[in-house]
């Protein structure tokens, strides 16, 4: 794929934007639904994630499906710090879910997908 925008929580509220991630929060995306043109059946993304905004540090976990998240990381932010990382995240049933794992406040959360797999 072209790079594309797939969450921005910076934008107006809605399914792919705001509002922030809260502390302990966990938000759903039913990436089929979302402007990049991945296909319903896909199994995986390849991403860029972005978190910015935040008063407190933390992490975010990012895990396929809307069940229970699992005790990785896939990235770790320092108050006041912008950070991004690359990673390869499952899908399952076409839904990416985010878990803010920060110890207060909200953070802004960005998804870029570089591509996807079936």
């Amino acid at each position: 794929l072209t790079p594309c925008r797939l969450v921005d929580t910076r934008n107006a509220t809605g399914p792919f934007g705001g509002p922030a991630l809260a502390f302990g929060a966990t938000r759903s995306f039913t990436v089929s639904a979302g402007a990049c043109g991945v296909p319903a059946d896909a199994k995986a993304l390849s991403i860029n994630v972005t978190v910015t905004g935040h008063v407190a540090a933390g992490a975010l976990t990012l895990f396929p499906g809307s069940g229970v998240a699992p005790v990785t990381t896939t990235i770790s932010f320092a108050v006041g710090k912008t950070r991004a990382n690359n990673a390869v995240v499952g899908l399952t049933g076409g839904v990416l879910s985010v878990l803010g794992r920060q110890d207060s406040g909200s953070v802004h959360v960005i998804v870029d997908v570089s591509g996807y797999f079936r």
